[in-house]
């Protein structure tokens, strides 16, 4: 086989005007209508020309007994590469590594840094395909070879590593640029997804058309991408159910099943299966999807959820619950106002906010109380200024959760809601010995002692914090 110099007509050369004369001689003599084997022959010779300017680095043997086989293996390398319908086969390079293996030790020796050095200026590459010649020619036993950057090596070997991110032979049956447009997409959204979220995005929201191949890890990258932007993809939902099946200790595919069905819009079949995994896998995660499903279909709910996620998040380093007014945090008061603003909520939800987030708003009054959220919001009310619930309120809180069809939102937020109760008042109701010492006197001048009633709450709430507990190890 002639390489590309042979059919010019002139020696090896980085001349781009002296490549460029030689193909204009010769172009005359082979019309691509009379002679459309040579036409093509003859250009791919000038185009693999061109592209051996672009490689100083890969310098032409000095042609002698020995080194015509290298030569020879060199142009076949570029020629694979080159080609649009045997580049992504395996088969194909196995041809290849079988003229290779024709070679004598010294000569393999010689081919081993040109070969990698024209797969480093190669994109795109199969990656799977070049680990079959790295393996073959010990790329791995490290760089020995002046001509190549051993930097720019590791750099292959870590991609020959990864591995192709799928299965490039389904692309052979579209056009080259289609290919590779494809394949270089693809890699850019995976690298941009842990680089670059923002720059991510942008990618993903581009217009026009683009291949999505088949593979189960190059879906499973799909479902991730996909549910990191908030978008919900109902193809992708199988993805998510194969991958629990396949995994079921693996707790990541039943979060993004969860979070595809809710970006799809699921209602409330989908409830009770997310309030259950936010029970059992509590997580920021988690929180955000159940936050967004209730706005989407339960927004006079969303208020009062806020608060039983942030019961749960206020621990300190170590995980012991910390000490605060429930509603005071800084993403409780965001939520909120994002909430009030929406225009979704409720009279009585609007009210609430209000005045939680400008205290010289009104209060929620009687006119709101035949609303069915009424006794949840007075005692979430009551929570955020810091002030006891009556106890009526908490029996009839503790009694709905006893309930046997009680809605599952309903019991997240009772039971958020109670165990801010206990945080709350059990502690206001403990002094300290010095406390205790300084208002001995009054107690002892009204004749009450410690005082029953102060007990007898006491006693209440650790019953309330024993049955909130019974009920999450139930």
């Amino acid at each position: 086989m002639k390489n590309c110099w042979q059919i010019l007509g002139i020696e090896a050369t980085t001349d781009i005007d002296a490549i460029r004369q030689a193909y204009l001689a010769l172009l005359p003599s082979f019309h691509p209508e009379t002679d459309p084997r040579g036409f093509r022959q003859l250009r791919e010779a000038y185009e693999n020309a061109l592209q051996f300017t672009k490689s100083p680095a890969i310098e032409a043997v000095e042609d002698d007994l020995d080194t015509q086989w290298v030569n020879y293996l060199r142009e076949v390398f570029r020629d694979l590469l080159a080609d649009g319908e045997r580049r992504f086969q395996p088969q194909a390079w196995q041809e290849l590594i079988h003229n290779i293996n024709k070679l004598s030790i010294s000569q393999v020796e010689k081919a081993r840094w040109w070969l990698c050095a024209i797969a480093m200026q190669t994109f795109p590459v199969s990656y799977s395909c070049l680990k079959l010649l790295s393996d073959r020619l010990a790329w791995e036993h490290g760089c020995d070879n002046r001509d190549v950057d051993a930097e720019e090596v590791e750099d292959l070997l870590l991609n020959i590593r990864r591995g192709d991110m799928f299965d490039y032979t389904q692309l052979l049956h579209l056009p080259v640029a289609i290919q590779n447009q494809t394949i270089v997409f693809c890699e850019e959204l995976d690298s941009a997804f842990f680089v670059n979220p923002r720059y991510f995005a942008q990618l993903m929201a581009q217009h026009g058309p683009w291949v999505i191949p088949d593979g189960l890890h190059f879906h499973r990258r799909l479902l991730r991408w996909f549910s990191t932007l908030h978008l919900g993809v109902a193809e992708l939902l199988p993805v998510a159910l194969i991958w629990q099946k396949a995994e079921p200790d693996n707790a990541t595919p039943g979060y993004y099943h969860l979070a595809q069905r809710v970006f799809c819009g699921e209602g409330d079949s989908l409830l009770p299966e997310l309030c259950a995994q936010w029970r059992e896998h509590p997580s920021t995660q988690l929180d955000a999807l159940l936050l967004r499903w209730c706005r989407q279909h339960r927004p006079d709910y969303f208020p009062l959820l806020i608060m039983a996620v942030e019961a749960r998040e206020q621990v300190d380093i170590n995980g012991e619950p910390l000490l605060y007014i429930p509603g005071s945090s800084a993403r409780t008061c965001m939520l909120w106002a994002e909430a009030l603003h929406s225009g979704a909520l409720s009279p009585l939800s609007e009210s609430f906010i209000a005045r939680r987030l400008n205290y010289g708003a009104p209060t929620m009054g009687e006119e709101h109380s035949q609303h069915p959220n009424w006794p949840l919001y007075q005692v979430a009310d009551c929570l955020a200024c810091a002030e006891e619930p009556s106890e009526a309120l908490l029996q009839g809180m503790v009694a709905k959760l006893d309930a046997p069809d009680i809605c599952p939102l309903d019991a997240v937020i009772i039971r958020g809601l109670l165990v801010q109760a206990a945080a709350v008042v059990v502690p206001c109701e403990t002094v300290t010995a010095d406390e205790a010492k300084a208002t001995q006197p009054h107690t002892e001048e009204s004749g009450g002692g410690f005082g029953l009633w102060q007990v007898i709450k006491i006693i209440f709430f650790i019953g309330v914090i024993g049955h909130v507990l019974s009920r999450f190890t139930h």
